[in-house]
Parts: C-alpha cells; structure tokens; sequence
C-alpha cells in the first residue's frame, strides 16, 4: 500500500508530519496545510504587506462611498436638522431634465472622446516606434500635454477658441483662399453646438500622449522573433502590424481603455476652466459638473448635498458596472505573452 505522501504527492509540504484528515473518504490535503504554522505566518505577511493599500482603499474609496449613499437618504442641508426622506433625492433627480441631460452629455464625451484618443494613441506609438531621428524629442513633446497642468492648458485654449482673434479661426481662415470656399468664424465657447465639441477636441490633444507612450512601452517589448516569423509567412509591414503587434499590444490596449473610459466620466475641469461654467445653455454641462451644482459649490446655487451625493452614487454605479462587464468581457480578448 501507498504511503499518505506518495497518494498526495507534492500538495503538502514535506515538513508535515502527521496523518491527513479524512473527507468523506477522500484525502483533504488543504485542510491539514491550514493547521501548519507557517501557512498562517505566509498569510499574515501578505496581508501586512496589502495593508497600506488597503487602508488607502478603505479611507478614500470605500468610506467615500458609503458615506455618500448615507448622505444620498437624507434631506442634507448645511446645518441640522437633516430628516430622512428615503429614496426622495433618487426620485427628483430622475425627474430632472437637466440630470438627464448632463448624462448625455457625459456619454457623448464618453463615446467620441475614448475611441478616438485611443485610435490616435496607437498611430502615434506605431510612427514613434519606427525609430525616428528625434525619437527622444518626439516622445517628450507627446507626452508634454498631459503633463503639463490643465488648468492651464485650458486657459490656452479657451484662447486658441477666441472667436475674434483666436488661432483655430485663423486657420480656418485660411481656407478662404482656396476658391469656392468661404467659411464664417466659429463662436467655439459661445455656440450651443460648439462648446461640448470643443472640450472633446481639446480631451483628445492633452491625453494621446500619454496614452502613445503607455502603448509604445508596450511595443517595445514585443520579442522581434514574432515579427520574423511573420515575414517568412510572407506577411506584409501592415499585415504583422495587424496580426502580430495588436494582439500583443491587448494588455495595454485594455489597460489604458479601462483607465480612458473612467476618468472620461469624471471629466470636469476642462468645462469649468475653458467655458467658464457648464457652457451656453447648459450645453456642456457633464454629470459632475451637475453634482458640484447641486452640492451648490458651483455657480452660486442652492445647497442640495442629498441630491448631489444621490447623483454621485449613480455615477459610481455606472462606472462601475462598464468595469466590471470590461473586465469580465474584453479582458477575454486579451492576450498575454
């Protein structure tokens, strides 16, 4: 007859010495591992080590969060008393136009913004990764935008969008030179129909940097062997950048669209700063420039903290199901070296 450790093999350490539990006639390897000292030692240490994180997590995530959806249950003003009014918070800023409309507009911004930062991202990593002559130059000038503050590069275009001496109707200008063209100066922060288009256009210029370098570190560590198999197959440039860099490329693909697609939710200083409030006719106004409002820290308005944390709660809700189906979808997709 087998010995206890010739039936297990190698599930249990070899410093364990006594006879396994017996599991409905099976042998439960697990539960005799658990009683030795050092699994727990192992155990504590790696959460010693995830505790700092934790904490962090804990302090500005989940207490946020929970306290927020308290907050979201009562009739909060500045000082008590602060009845409880249930799911009443819910219930006005779901009959709300302008909660609606800020949704939209957040989506919109979602929508355009992520794809097509995303779209340029790569084209400017691949060209980056063709070893330019000024590779370094280049890279730091990418990745300039999105260091730089945003407050400021607001700023910048809030006067690169002058409707009278700005530089983007200068050069629309231009055009005019050509025959059969004439274009009027666009009123980019004062049109309706401009102002969300204009924080897009400038969302897209301040983060495909930063996103092109994330993809062209992850170019850079595709092994070369793959790109040689693939033009003795007699595969073309286009061909193994197709079929060999972007499949390689999906764990930061997916990385930086997870990221992309939270903080273009959040967005909020771009408005604020450039349109200096949520636009002509509220145009531009996104979901968190409508909960600052409600909180009444914005544009003078009256102080509604229940509604503003009953809106911030929806927001959470939302992200947080798009990264969860991300997660459990896309993610399959993806493809690790």
């Amino acid at each position: 007859m087998r010995t206890w450790r010739e039936r297990i093999g190698r599930a249990v350490p070899r410093g364990l010495g006594k006879p396994l539990g017996i599991l409905r006639g099976k042998l439960n390897p697990v539960a005799v591992y658990r009683r030795n000292p050092s699994f727990w030692k192992e155990t504590g240490t790696a959460y010693l080590y995830l505790l700092p994180a934790l904490v962090i997590l804990t302090v500005f995530i989940f207490y946020p969060f929970f306290d927020a959806f308290r907050i979201s249950l009562f009739k909060w003003g500045l000082l008590p008393p602060r009845p409880y009014v249930g799911f009443a918070n819910y219930t006005y800023i779901f009959h709300d136009k302008y909660f609606w409309r800020s949704l939209w507009h957040t989506f919109y911004y979602v929508i355009i913004t992520v794809p097509v930062t995303l779209f340029l991202a790569i084209l400017v990593a691949s060209l980056l990764n063709k070893g330019l002559r000024f590779l370094s130059f280049s890279r730091t000038s990418f990745f300039l935008s999105y260091i730089s503050p945003i407050v400021a590069i607001a700023m910048v275009w809030r006067w690169m969008y002058n409707a009278n001496y700005g530089l983007l109707n200068y050069l629309l200008s231009l055009l005019n030179k050509i025959p059969f063209v004439h274009i009027q100066p666009i009123d980019w922060l004062n049109n309706p129909d401009y102002a969300l288009p204009a924080v897009i256009i400038l969302s897209v210029w301040h983060y495909v940097g930063y996103q092109a370098i994330i993809l062209l570190a992850g170019m850079q560590n595709i092994e070369q062997q793959y790109y040689d198999a693939a033009k003795v197959d007699g595969a073309t440039g286009f061909q193994a950048w197709r079929r060999v860099t972007i499949p390689l490329l999906t764990p930061q693909l997916f990385f930086v669209f997870i990221m992309s697609l939270i903080g273009s939710f959040k967005v909020f200083t771009e408005v604020n700063v450039m349109l200096m409030g949520p636009g002509p006719l509220r145009s531009a106004e996104t979901i968190v420039y409508y909960i600052l409002r409600s909180s009444g820290r914005i544009d003078g308005a009256t102080q509604h903290l229940g509604r503003a944390a009953a809106a911030s709660v929806v927001l959470f809700g939302i992200i947080f199901a798009l990264t969860i189906f991300q997660m459990t979808v896309t993610q399959r997709k993806v493809h690790y070296q």
